[in-house]
C-alpha cells in the first residue's frame, strides 16, 4: 500500500497575499480550530480570563506591529481568506488559549554528527495532527521555508529554510513554574521570524536573547554548526556536548534544571515520558555517532509507534535534515509516521520529488 505525499500549502506574495492564500485554501480547517481552541472564549465558558486574554491580545497586537509589523498584515489576510474577523484571526495566532484549553504535546528533538561527520538533525511534532497544516512560505521578502502550523496562524514551529537552517523545536514542561504573561511572547511567532529571516545558528542565538519565550529548540545550520538551548521567558541555557551531540526533549536539561528549580520547577511530569524519550535518543545517537545517514534517522524515527516512545499515538510529523550535504532537502513524514511515510521536498519550492 503507498502512503500518499503530505499535502503542502503553497503560499507566495506579499504578507497580505500569504494570508488570503491560506485562509481559502484551509477555511473549513480554519474554523473548525476556532471551535476547538476558541470556543470556551466564544460561549462564554471562559467569561472570567477574558478581560487577561483581551490585555493579552493587546499587547501582543502592539509588539508584533513593533517587532514584525509583516505579520499583522497576514493575520488580517487569513481573516480576509478564512471569512472570519480580525479578532479572531489574532487570538489564534497570539496563542490566547495558553495552557488553558489546550496542553502542549511531547515534541523530540536531536542533532549529532553523522556520516562523515556532517551533522544531522531531526525529531517530532506531536499535537493533534486535525489542528496543523504543511505549508511552503515564499515571502516577497525574506527566505522560503517549509514548516507545520495550526491552520490559521501565521506560525512556524519545526521547519528548514532555503539557507540550509533546519529548526528543531519541543514545549518547555516546568511542573511549579509560574509562566509571566505579561511578557511572554509565543514561540510560534519567534520561529517564524527565525525561519524567514535567519540563515546561521548565531542568529538564532541573537532571537534567544532578544525575545522572551519557552521552549527547547535545537538549530542546525548549512556549516553543520549546532545551536541547542532551553529558553524560560527572559533568560535562556546554551547547551553544550562534548562529542555535538544534542537531544532535548520537554524537560529542562543540564543548567536549565538547576536554573529553573529556583523558579519552583519540581522535576519532569512523569506522564509525558520526557525522560524516557530523551534516553532513547541519546542512546540511538551513541550507538550511530559519526556514521548515521538520513536513512538511519528515518528509521529511527519511523519505528513502530509506541506510547512513550519518540515515534507514538500523538505523533503528528517527523522531520529529517543533513544541511551541511543537502542544503535544500527536507525530509517529512505525517502520521502514522513510518519509514515509507518520508518524502523528501526542496525548501525552495515546497515541492516533492526533487
Amino acid at each position: 500500500m503507498t502512503i500518499p505525499l503530505p499535502p503542502v500549502l503553497q503560499l507566495h506574495g506579499s504578507p497580505r497575499e500569504l494570508g488570503r492564500q491560506q485562509g481559502v485554501a484551509v477555511r473549513s480547517q480554519i474554523h473548525a480550530n476556532i471551535a476547538v481552541l476558541l470556543g470556551d472564549f466564544l460561549t462564554g465558558a471562559k467569561a472570567d480570563k477574558m478581560d487577561k486574554i483581551t490585555a493579552w491580545q493587546k499587547r501582543l497586537r502592539t509588539f508584533c506591529f513593533d517587532h514584525w509589523p509583516w505579520l499583522q498584515e497576514e493575520i488580517q489576510g487569513i481573516a480576509e481568506g478564512a471569512e472570519i474577523s480580525t479578532e479572531l484571526a489574532e487570538l489564534l495566532s497570539f496563542r490566547a488559549w495558553q495552557y488553558e484549553v489546550y496542553h502542549a504535546g511531547a515534541c523530540s528533538s536531536f542533532a549529532l554528527p553523522g556520516a562523515n561527520g556532517q551533522t544531522l538533525t531531526g525529531g517530532t511534532l506531536d499535537d493533534p495532527r486535525f489542528l496543523y497544516t504543511i505549508a511552503h512560505f515564499a515571502p516577497t521578502q525574506g527566505l522560503r521555508f517549509l514548516s507545520f502550523p495550526i491552520a490559521g496562524t501565521v506560525w512556524a514551529n519545526r521547519g528548514m529554510n532555503e539557507a540550509g537552517l533546519a529548526l528543531g523545536i519541543s514545549s518547555l514542561i516546568c511542573p511549579g513554574v509560574k509562566f509571566d504573561l505579561d511578557n511572554l511572547v509565543p514561540v510560534d511567532l519567534v520561529f517564524r521570524d527565525m525561519l524567514q529571516t535567519c540563515s546561521t545558528v548565531a542568529e538564532i542565538e541573537h532571537r534567544c536573547r532578544k525575545f522572551k519565550f519557552f521552549c527547547n529548540l535545537i538549530a542546525v545550520d548549512a556549516t553543520g554548526a549546532v545551536f541547542a538551548s532551553s529558553n524560560y521567558c527572559g533568560d535562556f541555557t546554551k547547551h553544550a556536548a562534548a562529542l555535538n551531540t544534542f537531544a532535548l526533549t520537554n524537560h529542562p536539561a543540564g543548567a536549565a534544571d538547576t536554573t529553573l528549580r529556583r523558579r519552583g520547577y519540581t522535576g519532569p511530569d512523569p506522564s509525558g515520558f520526557s525522560v524516557e524519550r530523551i534516553d532513547q535518543i541519546n542512546a540511538w545517537m551513541t550507538a550511530n555517532h559519526n556514521r548515521a545517514t538520513v536513512d538511519d534517522a528515518i528509521a529511527f524515527l519511523g519505528a513502530t509507534p509506541t506510547p512513550g516512545r519518540v515515534n507514538n499515538q500523538h505523533t503528528a510529523f517527523a522531520s529529517v535534515a543533513m544541511p551541511q550535504a543537502h542544503p535544500h532537502t527536507f525530509w517529512i513524514a505525517q502520521q502514522p509516521v513510518t519509514p515509507s511515510a518520508f518524502t523528501a521536498f526542496d525548501v525552495r519550492t515546497g515541492k516533492s520529488p526533487i
